[in-house]
């Protein structure tokens, strides 16, 4: 497609005569809960305009799965594309959801030659057209904070100016660093002639939210007549480490009761493989992940014993919901694994390496931050009704005046 006019969202309502209704969702930085954001955001979209009426697109990815096309083709999509569109089960093309992704290495083919910016900005902008033109509201949500994408020289705040958008910035739920980083990324937005619509600050701690909400909704409108589009207070069973999350960042496999992979914790005990004298060792502990060594055959039947009994005294109306993480050569024999299973105690077994000892694992799981799964429907639905309970959804689906309603849908786009 040949593309003219300052944004491809201008080209496209002066072509059609109709508002091209569409926001994206970036972030200050990684582990704000952007993706999060983006799931709660879509879904109340969905409630307001209807369903299969909003359309998703990460224009940017970084992380990445395969996918195969209907032609045949494999087409690399963001894990967070796959996640929204298997959860709302959306039909939209998904090289349109997904325009580009830059794998390891790609950023240097860019700096070779090998591949130009405007080829991959132009993918982008055809997957824009395609599904801005076929719904009445359209969510982008972008890669990390607005620089991400710049060694390219296509990062999200030159993406969001291309295409004429708004910017929805989701900051940490606090007042002086969040605001000092909104604050670098306005301005990388204001460069590339992209609009500041809001704020959503996320993880707010509960003991300070209405300080934080206030405060930060007047400096917002003080400094840059923006509004604070949501205040999200932090809520940690949300954000618990599931054992399939664990399982994922350390390359473990379940070999024991899988069903249970969604299982979060109140607390994690690491044991010593040369064993451990603590008389605490034993104890039935409600909620607990031990990480140990494969061959302590002593703790993993304590906590089949434990689990056991309490299965038994309670009728099965208890449950210790407990976890264990193994770290060895092999994992323990069938007989313990077909226990574990039977007690319900999810279990990962992880192959010990040189570089990778018990303590390196617990050091991996306490730096892992948890990423949503699309089957994980429990923490999907927590995560979507807080989220919704606490964004402005009028003044985010507000728009500049133009024309009248959504009249018109296109079943093709004329090239021109």
């Amino acid at each position: 497609m040949s593309w003219k006019g300052e944004s491809t969202r201008a080209v496209l309502q002066d072509l059609l005569g109709v508002p091209i209704r569409a926001v994206m969702l970036a972030a200050t930085g990684q582990h704000t809960g952007k993706t999060t954001l983006s799931l709660g955001v879509f879904r109340g979209l969905v409630r307001r305009w209807g369903q299969g009426k909003v359309a998703y697109m990460k224009p940017l990815g970084q992380r990445y799965v395969d996918v195969t096309l209907p032609n045949g083709m494999v087409h690399k999509v963001d894990r967070d594309v796959e996640v929204v569109r298997r959860t709302f089960g959306l039909k939209d093309p998904w090289e349109c959801m997904s325009p580009v992704v830059f794998p390891p290495g790609y950023t240097r083919d860019c700096i070779d030659g090998k591949v130009s910016s405007e080829m991959l900005l132009s993918r982008i902008k055809d997957g824009f057209t395609h599904l801005a033109t076929r719904a009445d509201f359209t969510l982008l949500e972008g890669s990390g904070h607005m620089g991400v994408g710049s060694i390219a020289n296509l990062n999200n705040a030159q993406v969001a100016g291309a295409l004429g958008l708004e910017v929805v910035i989701i900051a940490p739920g606090g007042l002086g660093v969040s605001f000092d980083q909104l604050a670098l990324n306005k301005a990388l937005l204001e460069k590339h002639g992209a609009r500041l619509r809001g704020v959503i600050l996320n993880k707010v701690e509960p003991a300070k939210y209405d300080m934080v909400k206030d405060y930060y909704s007047r400096q917002l409108k003080n400094l840059w007549d923006a509004p604070l589009l949501g205040c999200v207070p932090y809520q940690e069973n949300i954000s618990k480490p599931s054992m399939a999350g664990y399982s994922q960042i350390l390359g473990g496999k379940f070999v024991a009761y899988e069903q249970e992979e969604f299982r979060t914790f109140d607390s994690t005990r690491l044991v010593l493989s040369s064993g451990e004298a603590d008389p605490t060792l034993y104890d039935a502990v409600k909620g607990q992940l031990v990480v140990t060594s494969s061959t302590r055959t002593d703790v993993i039947e304590k906590m089949i014993e434990n689990q056991t009994e309490i299965l038994h005294t309670s009728n099965r109306t208890m449950d210790l919901r407990g976890g264990l993480i193994l770290v060895g050569d092999q994992p323990p024999p069938k007989g313990i694994l077909d226990d574990l299973d039977k007690a319900g105690i999810p279990t990962v077994f992880v192959k010990k390496r040189a570089d990778f000892t018990a303590f390196e694992v617990l050091e991996a799981m306490a730096a892992f931050t948890q990423k949503h799964d699309y089957d994980d429907h429990e923490r999907l639905n927590a995560t979507m009704d807080l989220i919704e309970q606490n964004i402005d959804f009028e003044t985010l689906c507000s728009a500049p005046p133009f024309g009248g309603q959504m009249a018109i849908r296109l079943g093709q786009l004329v090239r021109w």
